[in-house]
């Protein structure tokens, strides 16, 4: 398949929510079928979208995008209210996997974890568009020597591997002033089972309440608890083509994967900033692209 890889990290912490809960997390995160932090692609075509409308002004009195304002939205994400097949997307999102999460850390203050599962997982994307510079990498994780131990919250032992040197390694570590943590180490867990809980340590609990401006008082039954996934959390995923396709925003008969590139780039720089989940009005949700063509 013809595709772009994507690597994006997190800013400011993140809540992509998946509703209310009835359990001890009132606003849970997304999660996979194993219990790892995602970002469906969903979610993150939605935030593109809102992106997209807002840099090129393009809503309409309804909120969504104008095609005729920003063809450009509308040609790789698809049309708005519209049921023609001639406006559909030319471009598919996979979903977003947390290839490195920073985790507390006894001996080190904090250290990026990873396991197999999400190694092998983001493997298959990256083998999907033949991105070799990511297979590399990936390969090179998991197979590193395990000699080294570092201790996970305040009790748990975890194997810690060096990065090679390469070309996804300078990307990874260049990211943000968290992700320099990278230098000293990935904590590369063999058993998902023990990696999923130990994930945990890492996401951000955070109660909440409302209160009675008028009183300065906590309103009644107005308590809740949201999870954040925490800020410096990089993700990997794929922009794939859906080509060649018809979308009559797209400028031409029939949209190739000449097109589809030159539509992107019109429409994104290789490194950018948006935001993506809810909270967006307490900061959450600031995340930096990267695509890695």
């Amino acid at each position: 398949m013809k595709g772009i890889p994507l690597i994006v990290y997190a800013i400011t912490s993140l809540h992509v929510g998946m509703g209310r809960s009835s359990g001890v997390v009132d606003l849970p995160i997304q999660r996979d079928p194993e219990g790892f932090p995602i970002i469906f692609s969903s979610s993150f075509k939605g935030a593109l979208k809102q992106f997209c409308g807002q840099k090129f002004n393009a809503f309409n009195k309804n909120g969504r995008i104008d095609c005729n304002k920003a063809s450009v939205c509308c040609c790789l994400l698809g049309g708005e209210e519209e049921s023609n097949a001639d406006v559909t997307s030319i471009i598919s999102l996979s979903d977003l996997y947390p290839l490195l999460m920073p985790i507390p850390s006894l001996d080190m203050g904090y250290v990026y974890l990873t396991s197999k599962y999400l190694i092998n997982t983001i493997k298959d994307l990256f083998n999907a568009v033949d991105y070799k510079d990511g297979i590399s990498f990936l390969t090179s994780l998991e197979s590193a020597e395990r000699k080294n131990k570092v201790i996970v919250g305040i009790d748990l032992e975890v194997p810690l591997v060096n990065i090679s040197q390469s070309n996804m390694a300078s990307v990874l570590t260049n990211l943000g002033s968290i992700a320099g943590k990278l230098k000293e180490g990935v904590a590369v867990e063999d058993d998902d089972g023990k990696a999923v809980l130990e994930m945990e340590r890492g996401i951000i609990k955070y109660t909440r309440n409302k209160i009675n401006y008028e009183t300065g008082t906590v309103a009644e039954h107005s308590l809740w608890t949201e999870e954040y996934i925490p800020h410096g959390t990089i993700f990997a995923g794929i922009i794939f083509f859906n080509v060649p396709r018809r979308n009559k925003y797209c400028g031409s008969d029939v949209c190739n994967e000449d097109c589809a590139k030159e539509k992107i780039k019109e429409f994104l720089s290789d490194e950018f900033y948006m935001n993506v989940g809810g909270k967006e009005s307490i900061g959450k949700g600031i995340i930096r692209v990267k695509l890695l063509f």
